[in-house]
């Protein structure tokens, strides 16, 4: 055979040749000394530092690099870590937007809370956002909607509330990287204050009942003090008598609202124990449903919305009656308010009723509240 070097003819079975001294046999193959996965090291630009490198390639290539290690064998080291990393993180969360975070959060959270009225109606005031994708949304985008909004500051607050809470929810389940939420702007002045219902007001709503549907509704929020959301949630489940007294538990909103006990005044007690008994429904005050066309045929009952109490019953309902201009329903819980200022009884009794938070503190560091004296107070309403 020919030399590979200085092509001169050398025996077949020679490993060296004669002339040049060339190494005619294959050196032995170096075994690999990482398998694949276990990562890589190569030195920095500057060469004053290793870096260390680990790739996975199943369900998708994911890399992770690390550098500043003093010594090849400190950066082959570290790989396992990184790839462990690798193995145990997450996959990508496919985009959401703004409306999709609220679905998915409003089930995941609304067992926390007794009602969501306040948060849907604060969410609707984000509605223009509602298609955009959540990790597209800035902090101006939202400042802007509460910027349109021309509700007053309690709704701002609202709103503000509801975004730290999704953000949160977005930013523990990787929809967005940071949360934009702190800075947000609920303005100046104070809280928008609504003036109660007057009494011609409450009487114009009594003398609608059995001619105008819900209008007992209206008249029995006068007189309990509930927030319009806690009214349409009562359940038949939390009315309760005891020591002759007929009255209300409800567990809601603060914790100054939970498991408040309001007796129920003699005056809407005949509503009351006639919603109590109208089979169909486990809802006290319940909202009718009908087919559509002409010959309306019921349907049925379902919990009816605050928003659809505020602008399509009693809206409409007060403007037939007459009933003083720019009024809401929230406005009977003012008028509630003012009849418990007006009655005899203790401080702590009266917090009590309405459900306010220094009723919290009053209670846990003097007395408790009895449910004969609260009904002394219902009384005189």
């Amino acid at each position: 055979m020919l030399c590979p070097k200085c092509t001169k003819t050398i025996p077949d079975d020679a490993t060296l040749c004669c002339y040049c001294g060339k190494r005619l046999e294959a050196p032995a193959r170096t075994p690999k000394s990482r398998g694949n996965g276990q990562g890589s090291a190569f030195r920095s630009k500057n060469g004053k530092s290793w870096i260390a490198l680990s790739v996975v390639y199943n369900p998708a290539r994911k890399t992770k690099k690390k550098s500043g290690f003093p010594s090849k064998t400190a950066a082959l080291a570290y790989c396992s870590i990184m790839r462990a990393e690798l193995l145990n993180s997450e996959p990508e969360q496919e985009p959401k937007t703004l409306s999709q975070v609220y679905e998915e959060w409003e089930p995941w959270y609304e067992h926390r809370v007794k009602s969501m009225s306040g948060y849907k109606a604060a969410y609707s005031h984000f509605s223009p956002l509602g298609d955009r994708l959540i990790s597209t949304i800035s902090a101006g985008d939202l400042q802007q909607c509460m910027d349109d909004c021309e509700n007053g500051k309690r709704t701002h607050q609202m709103m503000k509330v509801l975004a730290n809470l999704l953000w949160g929810y977005a930013f523990d389940r990787k929809y967005v990287d940071r949360k934009i939420t702190e800075n947000l702007y609920t303005g100046k002045g104070a809280i928008k204050k609504r003036d109660p219902l007057t009494a011609e007001d409450v009487e114009a709503f009594r003398q609608a009942i059995g001619k105008q549907r819900y209008a007992e509704y209206i008249y029995c929020l006068c007189y309990l003090g509930f927030r319009p959301g806690e009214l349409l949630e009562l359940r038949k489940d939390q009315l309760h008598r005891e020591k002759k007294i007929w009255y209300l538990v409800e567990g809601k909103k603060t914790e100054a609202g939970r498991d408040r006990i309001v007796p129920i005044p003699d005056r809407i007690l005949p509503f009351i124990l006639d919603r109590a008994y109208v089979p169909g429904t486990d809802l006290l005050f319940p909202m009718y449903t009908f087919s559509k066309g002409k010959k309306q045929a019921f349907l049925g009952f379902k919990e009816m919305t605050d928003a659809y109490f505020r602008e399509l019953v009693f809206k409409p309902m007060a403007a037939i009656l007459g009933v003083s201009e720019g009024k809401v329903p929230y406005c009977a819980r003012h008028t509630y308010a003012n009849l418990l200022k007006k009655a005899k009884g203790a401080d702590i009794d009266k917090a009590a009723l309405i459900g306010h938070s220094d009723y919290t503190f009053t209670q846990t560091r003097y007395q408790s509240t009895d449910l004969t004296d609260l009904n002394k107070i219902a009384k005189k309403l």
